[in-house]
């Protein structure tokens, strides 16, 4: 079988690592990147020797309309997303966003309207999905071993200094980069609250802006009630220093899930055996170096992406999933204006 043949648009953390999952995936004859995308000529053109691709652009348009490729990767600041997304859609090309898939919920609609009238895939890069760990969680509760849920929990406690807003102009603007420590730094682990937990009734928040100089918030918390009755908390903040372990929190009746940092650190379930992985010195500490993990849960994830397009099936991350975390995060944001309760579906003004 042919195998699908992609674009990189972008060249930075979002890129890299999405690319280095294309090339493992390359060896096993699935994908193939025939070229990439950045907006500086001399950084295209390194980025396509560094990875091995013949053709590179700074203009996506153009290489849209010149490749012709099967599927591009989006892996641009946040506010490119949506007009990125319909230009491939409008080429009939099948298109993996990176996190967040849009700044708002009228562009996310749009994006999954265009992409089902034309017949493409639309996939969102949320590869903690594939990690074992989070699957191990997941099975844990979809098949009732922990019992009704009654409480998760997503924590994001990360630092980042006033020269990771500076030196990024989009960031820390809502017009850019769409919010601040939630839409960016806490989205994963948010998707997977989400993932696990269910669809939220409604939500109450406060959010504030402590330590940056920055339009956008830096702080947040959120409290949430789901529609399974169970309660939920949301810290996020890129004002806490040093910067902790993130930590997702799992618990029903029966049983408790955590995850801190990279380790599954407890799965407690009655009658059953108790699971901890054991903390090793020197192991890289993915929340403040995540450029360096590896790419084994973006391999997964593109290539059933990738698999979705040959099969003609959605993939496991489609729009829809991808529109879950934006949403919440969107009402988060409207309630911590408004200082109201914000009930589901939210819709947006």
């Amino acid at each position: 079988m042919k195998p699908v043949s992609f674009g990189v648009i972008g060249s930075g953390v979002g890129a890299t690592f999405a690319i280095r999952a294309l090339k493992e995936l390359e060896k096993e004859g699935i994908v193939k990147v025939i070229a990439v995308v950045s907006r500086r000529e001399e950084r295209a053109k390194d980025f396509a020797s560094k990875w091995g691709v013949e053709r590179w652009y700074t203009d996506y348009v153009k290489m849209y309309k010149d490749a012709k490729p099967d599927a591009v990767a989006i892996c641009t600041p946040h506010y490119l997303h949506f007009s990125m997304t319909i230009d491939a859609i409008d080429e009939g090309i099948n298109v993996l966003v990176d996190k967040p898939m849009a700044i708002n919920l009228h562009q996310t609609d749009a994006m999954i309207k265009a992409a089902e009238k034309a017949g493409v895939k639309l996939g969102v890069i949320f590869q903690s999905r594939f990690d074992p760990k989070v699957r191990k969680i997941k099975e844990a509760v979809d098949t009732g071993r922990m019992g009704k849920l009654i409480l998760g929990e997503a924590i994001v406690e990360w630092f980042r200094t006033e020269e990771y807003y500076s030196k990024s102009p989009w960031r820390g603007r809502w017009s850019t980069e769409g919010g601040g420590a939630l839409i960016n730094q806490a989205i994963h682990t948010i998707d997977l609250l989400l993932w696990i937990m269910g669809d939220p009734e409604y939500l109450w928040s406060q959010i504030d802006t402590v330590a940056h100089d920055i339009e956008v918030e830096d702080l947040a918390v959120a409290l949430i009630r789901f529609k399974n009755g169970a309660f939920g908390v949301i810290q996020g903040s890129t004002a806490i220093y040093p910067g902790l372990p993130t930590r997702l929190e799992i618990h029903g009746v029966n049983g408790t899930a955590i995850i801190e940092g990279e380790k599954l650190k407890l799965l407690a379930i009655k009658g059953e055996e108790t699971y901890s992985e054991i903390e090793e010195r020197g192991e890289l500490a993915a929340w403040a170096r995540p450029e360096a993990v590896p790419p084994y849960n973006h391999i997964a994830l593109i290539r059933d992406f990738a698999q979705a397009i040959l099969e003609d099936r959605k993939p496991l991350v489609d729009g829809y999933e991808g529109r879950r975390s934006i949403e919440l995060i969107r009402a988060i944001y409207v309630s911590g204006t408004t200082k109201e309760v914000v009930r589901f579906p939210l819709t947006e003004i």
